[in-house]
């Protein structure tokens, strides 16, 4: 599931309206809470119309005002009334927040509508209490009345409306909270999507450098076969350069394949396969990337690893890992990857590690390490430990997911000094025996 996905099921979830609108005005999306509160079947027949008019006609003025004022970069917040689908009136507590770009230029707006309509009611009908009581004992007063009992009573009363009001207001500040709590999130899939974007243009420009190259590197190819193709002319050294130029262009051809399949954007697509086969195939990539102050080890395996997984996520996952062990490194040390396998008994059961047989994966590096605090937040998303614009902290949380995505696990040993030790286990997959 990509970082957008993840934003529209994010504005789903919430409890409040939610338009998502651009600079002028139009709906982009809207959840379904959004369409219960302009009484719509569905967003379809909203998306690209103007909110406004989809307001009654006496409460479009204010919503105007409220759009003209985020689009100068500034949020507002005001009441509403509207009716609902049967008819009756409902309260609203109205949002309206402007989207800033990198350049904190506004190119979009966020509309969100929180229900009030039980509070001010309860405000409503505990003001009509309050009242009425404070007029029974100004009257009992003033007729010189001694029912004494009587005043007493309705003192009690008050203390009782008194004690309801701190209720609502109690209440009142709850559904605040919650409000609070939906602008986090609404904040978090806005920079998620704004994430998604960036690394969907990096790999665009990946890719079509990579595309660029390797048609330049086919050229160089073609024309020192030509050369090839007539050795008559060449001395014994004029060979050996062009053999050792042909090995040369060819390899970085190689590289350039990889790189352009590696940018590219996949459907996850789960399929028998087999461990090691894939991380012997991205080898040659892995090491380029980590540069020439890293000593890249593979470990050899004795036996087939087979699982259930997406080839390219799975490739990804490991570059991400080993990116992460060179900077551990700083960029001068040792990466080593290692095969194998687990079971984990029903006696070791846990949700974390179900029981069942697993093939492992693990990236060892004898980089800085890690401490406690650090290590219960690793996979968080967007948690990292880089300098600003050094990491994004995405590339631990795609790790987690890969694995749990498939039934497996993640395993993390590290201390400050010690290097770190991040393992991989995937469910095996049992093949079937030949007769």
């Amino acid at each position: 599931m990509n970082e957008l996905e993840r934003h529209r099921q994010l504005i789903g979830f919430s409890p409040d309206g939610v338009h998502d609108l651009d600079l002028q005005g139009h709906v982009v999306q809207m959840n379904e809470r959004g369409c219960a509160v302009l009484c719509l079947a569905g967003p379809a027949a909203a998306i690209g119309q103007p909110l406004a008019s989809l307001w009654p006609v006496s409460a479009r003025g204010t919503i105007e005002s409220a759009l003209a004022t985020a689009r100068q970069g500034r949020s507002v917040q005001f009441t509403q009334v509207l009716p609902s689908a049967r008819g009756d009136d409902c309260w609203w507590l109205v949002s309206v927040h402007p989207y800033l770009d990198a350049q904190e230029q506004v190119n979009g707006i966020a509309v969100i509508s929180h229900d009030i309509t039980e509070p001010v009611r309860a405000r409503l009908a505990l003001d009509t209490v309050i009242h009425g009581l404070h007029s029974r004992l100004s009257v009992s007063e003033l007729a010189g009345e001694n029912g004494v009992a009587r005043n007493e009573a309705l003192g009690r009363k008050l203390a009782q409306a008194q004690v309801f009001q701190k209720q609502v207001v109690d209440r009142e500040e709850s559904l605040r909270l919650q409000l609070g709590l939906a602008s986090a999130a609404q904040a978090v899939a806005e920079h998620a999507s704004r994430q998604a974007q960036k690394n969907e243009a990096i790999g665009q420009l990946v890719a079509g450098l990579s595309h660029d190259f390797a048609n330049m590197l086919q050229i160089a190819i073609v024309a020192l076969s030509s050369i090839q193709d007539d050795p008559a002319n060449l001395s014994p050294g004029q060979r050996r350069l062009l053999g050792y130029s042909m090995d040369g262009v060819q390899h970085a051809a190689v590289l350039a394949k990889r790189l352009l399949a590696f940018a590219r954007v996949h459907r996850y697509t789960p399929e028998p396969v087999e461990l090691i086969t894939i991380i012997r195939d991205i080898e040659g990539f892995a090491r380029h990337s980590l540069g020439a102050g890293m000593d890249f080890q593979l470990e050899s395996a004795s036996a087939e690893l087979p699982t259930l997984g997406d080839r390219h996520s799975i490739e990804q996952a490991f570059i991400n890992l080993c990116i992460n062990a060179r900077d551990a490194c700083r960029g001068q040390g040792t990466i080593r990857v290692r095969f194998g396998e687990r079971t984990i008994s029903e006696a070791e059961d846990s949700t974390p590690r179900p029981a069942g047989d697993y093939v492992t994966l693990a990236v060892v590096d004898n980089g800085s390490g890690m401490d406690e605090a650090v290590r219960e937040r690793l996979f968080e998303p967007y948690f990292t430990t880089k300098a600003e614009g050094a990491g994004t902290g995405l590339g631990l949380a795609q790790v987690y997911g890969v694995v749990r995505l498939v039934g497996g696990f993640v395993e993390v040993e590290s201390a400050p000094g010690a290097g770190t030790t991040i393992t991989m286990a995937f469910p095996r997959l049992q093949l079937p025996t030949p007769e």
